[in-house]
């Protein structure tokens, strides 16, 4: 495999930094390709932190002063932004762009209850405005796209990560079936992990929180995924993403505000993105030829299979595994059966401690809560 940076004004696009080639005048690295059955792709995860030109907009409505006009307003620069962001990586010849976790920026109002009429009114706003726009970006560039956000489908709300496909529009859907407690006032989860068939390898999507789960990558490596695209707010930590791509064999996308990382199956990190903001993070990849063993590995000589993803699958124990899947497992036996706070009452005194903390924090105070465990 061949990493690169590429160069360009004002933007970092990233590989691997060690033994890496800059091409400083921004030209595009030639794709190269490998044959028995070899494929090499050419994939990619965007990330932004800033939003310059959102700043100074109403958005947040635990602030006094909120305005509705200004969140749509936010949708569309925010889109910009990311569409300014893809044109950079069609000009390095990518073929497959993961962008991060709820492009539009609409958590807070996910979890502003005083008035739920709010974020239902953003989602519905921008869930056609996202599919046409992102289903004509991946035909502009003959580009895979996947872009994850908040649509609305009914009267059901779900955090998507879509997939789209040149000359095809949208090919897949994930809806994110882990949700943290607060996502749940507002969104429902979706319950399953399949896989996409493209021309580039099989596709599955993770978002955010699933991470949190080993079975979620498992159920999307025997769907058949060569590939999981995982956009999430908070940074995937390397050992997670090295972890699940070797255990699985497949190559491992997140795209985050930073860190965003690729990841092969053999646990090799191919490219970081660090703390630059913006950045195109990319790397070439070997979808067909990466799991394959060498020739005299004594596993391959045992069985007769050089594959090992093939060899994983075919020396499985399903019959071993059902206490993965049983409602109530043993473990249930060590915790109290209460404890969630998913009754009207409990969520109200959670939402009140919520945004008791959030006022302190937008006052300067130091608020005890954080993210890390």
């Amino acid at each position: 495999m061949r990493l690169a940076i590429a160069a360009t004004p004002g933007l970092s696009l990233c590989g691997r930094e060690a033994a890496a080639r800059a091409f400083d005048d921004g030209s595009a690295a030639r794709i190269p390709s490998h044959g028995n059955g070899s494929k090499t792709v050419r994939i990619a995860a965007l990330q932004v932190r800033r939003f310059e030109d959102c700043e100074g907009l109403r958005t947040d409505p635990f602030r006094a002063g909120f305005s509705m006009e200004d969140v749509f307003i936010s949708i569309g620069r925010r889109l910009d932004r990311y569409e300014a962001l893809l044109e950079r990586a069609a000009e390095q010849n990518c073929q497959l762009v993961v962008l991060t976790e709820d492009i539009t920026a609409l958590s807070r109002l996910m979890r502003y209850l005083d008035d739920v009429s709010l974020f239902r009114r953003a989602v519905e706003y921008q869930t056609g405005l996202i599919h046409d726009r992102y289903t004509a970006l991946s035909q502009r560039h003959g580009m895979h796209i996947v872009a994850c956000y908040f649509a609305a489908e009914g009267d059901d709300i779900f955090n998507v990560a879509d997939l789209f496909a040149p000359g095809t529009g949208r090919i897949g859907r994930y809806r994110k079936v882990h949700l943290p407690q607060y996502e749940l006032w507002q969104v429902k989860p979706g319950d399953g992990f399949p896989a996409f068939e493209t021309e580039l390898g099989w596709i599955s999507m993770l978002i955010c929180y699933d991470q949190m789960w080993p079975e979620a990558s498992t159920c999307c490596a025997l769907s058949g995924a060569q590939i999981i695209c995982h956009p999430s707010a908070a940074v995937l930590r390397d050992y997670r993403m090295r972890t699940r791509a070797m255990d699985h064999q497949l190559f491992y996308v997140s795209s985050c505000r930073q860190e965003s990382r690729i990841v092969s199956p053999r646990a090799e990190i191919l490219a970081d993105g660090g703390d630059r903001d913006p950045a195109v993070v990319w790397a070439d990849i070997d979808v067909q030829g990466a799991t394959l063993a060498q020739p005299y590995f004594y596993e391959t000589l045992y069985s007769g299979i050089r594959d090992h993803k093939e060899r994983h699958l075919k020396f499985r124990r399903p019959e071993s595994y059902g206490v993965i899947t049983r409602q109530r497992t043993p473990l249930h036996g060590h915790y109290p059966a209460a404890g969630v706070a998913d009754t009207p009452e409990k969520i109200e005194k959670v939402y009140a401690t919520m945004k008791e903390m959030i006022h302190r924090h937008q006052h300067g105070e130091t608020v005890p809560y954080h993210w890390r465990w």
